[in-house]
């Protein structure tokens, strides 16, 4: 199994005279599988992912099954990016868009072909191959943006609130697929959300993040019963 190390993690940003300390001190350990990030807005979540893609400058050290990533560039730290904006070529149909990184590792044309079909009927996108993603559902999209970052089976993949923008059926689906595609990749999963509810159904482990610092982490059972004032304002905001 894989794990993420994060230690002593400090992140300031600067505007001008104000410094705003973004990570205060963040700890954690990340395994293979959906590990869940969830807090307020404001609480530093994006700013973690940043941190760990290797586009921010911070003090502490960030390591992958014990090898330090602080001097490694982020073109070469293996992982996988998706935010809530989805980010395709609108040039290029939807095969191209997905097989984009293995042409850039100058994998070979039948095996391209064959890993994006497979990706494509794991996420519901072989009948749009062809097509460009104008002419596809803002769902679709998603998904196609998704199957972009896993088709290199990266080491980890860092996943920013990605199904903000989809229909409540498009979510619950989406959830399942990438769960599974995460877990038979061995590959650690970062994901983000402010849904307390999304986060006790897709994480394996979830982490509670404060004003820049790992206040409490565990399983979905284990943040549900706890009686921090944090979670309980979560709760009640996600009507559970």
């Amino acid at each position: 199994m894989n794990h993420l190390e994060v230690r002593d993690l400090f992140v300031d940003y600067i505007d001008k005279k104000t410094i705003t300390h973004a990570l205060k001190g963040f700890n954690a350990s990340f395994a293979s599988g959906i590990n869940v990030v969830i807090g307020l807005s404001g609480s530093g979540k994006s700013t973690l992912l940043k941190t760990i893609l290797g586009l921010l400058d911070y003090e502490g050290n960030v390591s992958l099954n014990g090898k330090s990533l602080d001097e490694v560039a982020p073109r070469d730290r293996n992982f996988a990016f998706v935010s809530q904006e989805y980010q395709l070529y609108p040039m290029i149909t939807v095969f191209d868009n997905i097989a984009f990184p293995l042409k850039i590792m100058g994998t070979s044309k039948e095996e391209i072909k064959e890993r994006v079909y497979r990706m494509a009927d794991r996420t519901g996108l072989r009948a749009c191959l062809t097509r460009k993603p104008r002419h596809i559902s803002g769902g679709q999209q998603q998904r196609v943006a998704i199957a972009r970052a896993l088709i290199r089976n990266p080491s980890v993949c860092l996943l920013d609130e990605p199904f903000s923008n989809c229909d409540q059926k498009t979510r619950e689906d989406a959830r399942g697929w990438v769960k599974e595609i995460l877990t038979d990749q061995n590959c650690i999963g970062i994901y983000v959300t402010h849904d307390f509810k999304e986060a006790l159904l897709i994480g394996n482990r979830i982490f509670v993040l404060d004003e820049g610092k790992n206040i409490l982490e565990g399983t979905p059972t284990e943040i549900f019963d706890s009686p921090l004032p944090l979670i309980q304002e979560m709760k009640k905001a996600s009507l559970l």
